[in-house]
């Protein structure tokens, strides 16, 4: 009985390692921001194996899955333009910018919501938590 060995080319593909969703151009700033963590507001998202954390400055971040967003998320279960993070009166406030899957908050679905340290986020698939470091 002869036993075939597949050539490394022919084998089988990783089953079940969730594909990445931030983008690279995010990534490489989290990466610079990561190493300067300090105090501050960040949002950490879940990314495979991996979390990535972005600071949320005194401006407005778009975030979605179209390439003008500020945070490009590659899910398809985010839309294109998905939601907008901005500071008011020293808040930090999510604000849904027309969603399919909508913005969730705490396991509820918002239009916008004042976001505090620890709030668990969710555009579509993707899962994230917002930090506040004093």
């Amino acid at each position: 009985m002869t036993t075939l060995i597949p050539h490394s080319s022919e084998a089988p593909t990783q089953v079940g390692v969730p594909r990445p969703r931030v983008s690279d151009r995010v990534r490489r700033n989290a990466a610079l921001t990561a190493e300067r963590l300090g105090p501050g507001r960040y949002l950490a998202i879940e990314d495979g194996g991996d979390v990535v954390v972005i600071a949320v400055g005194e401006g407005s971040l778009r975030v979605g899955r179209g390439l003008g967003a500020d945070v490009v998320l590659e899910d398809r279960s985010v839309s294109r333009r998905h939601a907008v993070i901005t500071c008011r009166g020293g808040e930090v406030v999510l604000l849904d910018d027309r969603s399919l899957n909508g913005v969730w908050v705490n396991d509820e679905r918002v239009r916008q919501a004042t976001l505090r340290d620890g709030d668990a986020v969710a555009l579509g698939d993707v899962q994230m938590r917002f930090l506040s470091v004093g």
